[in-house]
């Protein structure tokens, strides 16, 4: 059985320092996190995103950038996130110009209901902007595990073991 997932040091510091971590300890924990975290000096809105994408951009960006949850290496997946909505803004307008069903003449001429296949089209990019929306914490519950120290939520995987 692997041991337990290392805090980062802010956490430990959140939750009181249960571990009872030394301050120079909890200042070598902070420098060594420093050392790896990505520069945020780059954080530039690719030029192939769409009005759509391009607007949630701007509005995803301010938030992430004031609090300090998106760097250079964040870029492209949040882009990736954005024109995921964008399509998904796309497809539900088609869907509520045409509705949900589509009328299709076959070759013999018959007509013939069909779905309407911008609703899988919403469906997929929901589901993918979703994920990405996790991965930012721009959902409660995602923020929720974000700021969740990892001690206590190993704790709550302990009580269900229960």
């Amino acid at each position: 059985m692997a041991g337990r997932n290392s805090m980062p040091a802010a956490a430990h510091i959140a939750s009181g320092n249960k571990s009872m971590l030394s301050k120079a300890e909890l200042e070598a924990r902070q420098a060594a996190e420093d050392a790896i975290k990505p520069a945020s000096d780059n954080i530039v809105r690719p030029t192939w995103l769409d009005p759509i994408g391009r607007k949630m951009w701007e509005d995803i960006n301010k938030e992430l950038t004031v609090t300090g949850l998106i760097t250079n290496v964040d870029v492209y997946a949040l882009a990736i996130a954005c024109d995921a909505y964008s399509k998904y803004v796309k497809a539900s307008k088609s869907i509520k110009k045409d509705g949900l069903v589509l009328e299709y003449k076959n070759s013999i001429g018959a007509v013939n209901k069909v779905a309407n296949p911008n609703v899988a089209i919403a469906q997929k990019y929901a589901n993918q902007f979703k994920s990405f929306c996790s991965e930012f914490g721009l959902s409660p519950a995602a923020r929720a595990r974000l700021s969740k120290p990892k001690d206590d939520i190993e704790d709550d995987e302990d009580d269900d073991l229960d």
